[in-house]
C-alpha cells in the first residue's frame, strides 16, 4: 500500500513541476526575443540580410507572406496552449487528481507544443526553399555567425 501511494506522489510532483515550468515557458513564449513563432527570427535575418544574400525583391514579399502566414497559426496555437496548461493547472489543483485526466492534461500540453514546433519547422523550410543553392549557402554562414554570438 505504501509503495503505491508513493508511485503516485511521484507522478504527482513530477506533474506539478511540469506545469510550474509550463506557466514561465508560456510566458516566455509570448514575449521578445526568446520567442521565433513561425519562424520569425529566420525570416527577420534573411530579410535584414537581404542584399548580402542576394534576394530579390520578390523573394522577400515571399519570406514576408510566409513570416505573416506563420504569425497567425502561431496565434491559434499559442491559444491552444494557453488552454492545455489552464486544464493541466486544474486537473493539478485538486487534491486527488484522477491519474486519467491528469495524464490527458499533460499530453494535450505536449502535443500544443509539439504543433508549435512543427509550424515553426515547416514555415523555416518554406522559406529556405525560396532561396537557390548559393543564396542558402550564404543565408547559413550569416546564420551561423548570429547564433554563434548569443
Amino acid at each position: 500500500m505504501r509503495l503505491h501511494r508513493s508511485r503516485h506522489l511521484t507522478l504527482f510532483c513530477a506533474l506539478m513541476g511540469i506545469a510550474l515550468l509550463a506557466g514561465p515557458a508560456l510566458a516566455q513564449q509570448r514575449g521578445g526575443r526568446a520567442s521565433t513563432p513561425g519562424g520569425l527570427a529566420e525570416g527577420r535575418l534573411m530579410k535584414k540580410r537581404a542584399q548580402e544574400i542576394g534576394l530579390s525583391e520578390e523573394t522577400v514579399a515571399k519570406i514576408d507572406a510566409a513570416i505573416e502566414a506563420g504569425k497567425a497559426e502561431e496565434a491559434k496555437h499559442r491559444e491552444e496552449n494557453v488552454a492545455a496548461v489552464e486544464a493541466l493547472n486544474k486537473v493539478l489543483s485538486q487534491n486527488r487528481p484522477n491519474q486519467k485526466e491528469l495524464m490527458a492534461a499533460s499530453n494535450k500540453v505536449g502535443e500544443s507544443a509539439a504543433k508549435s514546433r512543427d509550424l515553426k519547422m515547416r514555415t523555416i523550410i518554406e522559406m529556405r526553399s525560396l532561396l537557390t543553392d548559393e543564396q542558402l549557402e550564404k543565408f547559413m554562414e550569416i546564420r551561423e555567425k548570429a547564433t554563434a554570438r548569443r
